[in-house]
């Protein structure tokens, strides 16, 4: 019994048979005729590929000189104005340093816009502590809300 549980296990069983294979000639001659036929094709197929690319390119090409023709026609050379000449020299500010001035702008316009509640505050910082600002009664009326009736609480 130990020796059949010592047994290897992980040979493979091979047959001594030996096994009498042949392949049929003219089956083997057909398929190299298909596969040199298909290789061919796919050759074909990618030269007519370049081709057609290499010919859109080209009418790509002549398409895009075209309109640049067209645009310097309609564009023409371009004309001076000497009143814009020297307004062009002065303008050397980018694009941030303009917002940046636009924001200083936007800024004193609301200190303006909001100047008397400034002149409020400013007044009410100059009174003296013993003068303190007299307060008027708000005449608006005081609601209440109604008492609710049905079921009552328990207590």
């Amino acid at each position: 019994m130990a020796d059949a549980q010592t047994a290897d296990t992980t040979q493979q069983v091979t047959s001594q048979i030996p096994v009498a294979s042949q392949k049929n000639p003219k089956r083997v001659a057909a398929g190299k005729l298909i596969a040199e036929k298909r290789r061919r094709a796919r050759e074909e197929q990618a030269k007519k590929i370049a081709e057609a690319d290499e010919i859109m390119a080209n009418e790509r090409l002549r398409k895009a000189q075209e309109e640049v023709r067209e645009a310097k026609a309609v564009v023409g050379p371009p004309v001076e104005d000497p009143l814009m000449a020297p307004m062009a020299a002065e303008s050397n500010l980018t694009t941030t340093q303009w917002l940046s001035i636009a924001s200083i702008i936007v800024s004193l316009a609301a200190i303006y816009y909001k100047r008397e509640e400034i002149k409020g505050t400013i007044a009410m910082i100059k009174t003296p502590a013993n003068k303190a600002p007299t307060k008027v009664p708000s005449k608006e009326p005081v609601f209440s809300a109604p008492k609710k009736s049905g079921i009552r609480p328990m207590d």
